[in-house]
């Protein structure tokens, strides 16, 4: 009998636990839910890129169907990759901004963001070379040919002093080919049988 009553209790306690959904995923409630939105967003006002991050990973777990919430994630765990390499490009560390955004891209390769930064930051890294092109260049043609290759290169960078600079070194350009052009003109010419 004492087997027989443990039996049904096992059963009875067995029977319980499945109608009840023992074992069963129940979505948060709408409270914990709302309050989560709430902090995302707000995070996201505030700029804080990592703690909306962190809070869309677990909003995604509660909702994982809500495509704009995914969208939303996925932006603020890009803006991420951008604060942490904006914060070593503060620090001058160009190389490792760099670093920073070339693995973001390859976490969010479609995020154009995260790809037109990381285009800037290559071309802050050559920058340095660049402009000393400029500077070293001693003839029109050499400074031409820097010019080119500055404008070129530094085209996702173009402030304003920049713009300005470039603009002044295309005057002295032709300063310098009307001076070379001169200096040509004033020359003998080799072989010149009119001047004897």
């Amino acid at each position: 009998m004492n087997r027989n009553f443990y039996a049904t209790i096992a059963c009875a306690a067995f029977a319980a636990a499945a109608m009840t959904g023992c074992g069963k995923g129940y979505p948060a409630p709408p409270s914990e839910r709302n309050a989560l939105i709430l902090r995302f967003f707000s995070s996201m006002r505030s700029g804080d890129a990592a703690a909306a991050s962190e809070q869309g990973e677990k909003l995604r777990r509660m909702d994982a169907g809500n495509e704009y919430i995914v969208k939303l994630i996925t932006l603020q765990q890009s803006n991420a990759f951008l604060q942490r390499a904006q914060v070593e490009l503060n620090s001058g560390n160009v190389d490792r901004a760099l670093e920073i955004l070339n693995e973001g891209t390859k976490t969010y390769p479609a995020n154009r963001d995260l790809a037109r930064q990381r285009t800037r930051v290559r071309q802050l890294r050559n920058a340095g070379m660049l402009l000393r092109e400029l500077q070293e260049a001693r003839n029109s043609a050499a400074m031409s040919a820097a010019l080119t290759a500055a404008s070129t290169g530094l085209s996702s960078n173009m402030t304003p002093k920049l713009r300005a600079y470039l603009e002044d070194y295309k005057l002295r350009i032709a300063e310098v080919a009307r001076e070379e052009a001169a200096r040509t003109a004033s020359e003998p010419v080799v072989g010149d049988s009119s001047r004897k």
